[in-house]
């Protein structure tokens, strides 16, 4: 664990301090939180922090167990297949949704980042896979002017990569780049159902998808 933190909002930088702790390994599913060991190192007092662990548990990550700690929550295969289920029936449902406010700009924008991950699995380079399949799905998250629908999205597809996992499959990384192929031609030909059903019954399918979920999971 690093650094002292800058204040202001204190508590979002103890939450973004967990999280990277997380995302680095240093706290692990399964594990125990010592409140007073990271309160003493970043120099606060347990208020933030408490605020930050309630927020992490509102999203999933941990769970506060009264007077016994706070425990670094397992992902589940149960949880995994929720996550899929929810964000498939909301992109789908913004995507119905906001068709007509999806331009040539838009999906000029969703081929480049798409053309960046397919580079990127060729080079067999997942550094950035992530987050540029974030901002692609974004393009149209975005549309939607929807706040708190980003707000509540977000979280669940961050806790599908909440700890480290450098087992990235080129198989299945490409033929999701081949989804969002089809979901873009699907754009252009002006077919919002087609494009959503992709979405949600395909791309963000547990079902169809499963094979592969149990693959990365597993050898993580």
């Amino acid at each position: 664990m690093d650094g002292q933190l800058d204040v202001s909002p204190l508590r979002e930088h103890v939450y973004a301090y967990l999280r990277k702790q997380m995302n680095l390994g240093t706290l692990t599913p399964g594990s125990t939180i010592n409140i007073k060991e990271i309160a003493s190192h970043l120099g606060i007092s347990n208020t933030p922090l408490r605020d930050a662990l309630i927020h992490l548990e509102i999203e999933g990550f941990v769970t506060i167990l009264p007077r016994r700690g706070v425990r670094v929550n397992v992902l589940e295969l149960q949880d995994i297949k929720n996550a899929y289920d929810t964000i498939g029936m909301v992109e789908a449902s913004i995507v119905l949704s906001c068709f007509d406010k999806i331009k040539p700009a838009h999906i000029s924008k969703l081929e480049k980042l798409n053309r960046i991950m397919i580079s990127d699995i060729e080079k067999n380079d997942f550094r950035r896979l992530f987050k540029t399949n974030l901002e692609f799905h974004d393009i149209y998250i975005n549309i939607s002017g929807n706040e708190l629908l980003k707000k509540i999205i977000l979280p669940i597809k961050l806790r599908l990569y909440d700890f480290p996992r450098h087992n990235y499959d080129s198989e299945w990384e490409m033929r999701n780049c081949g989804e969002h192929q089809s979901f873009i031609d699907y754009l252009k030909a002006g077919d919002a159902k087609e494009a959503a059903r992709i979405l949600q019954d395909v791309h963000w399918s547990f079902e169809y998808q499963e094979k592969y979920i149990r693959k990365f999971y597993e050898m993580a």
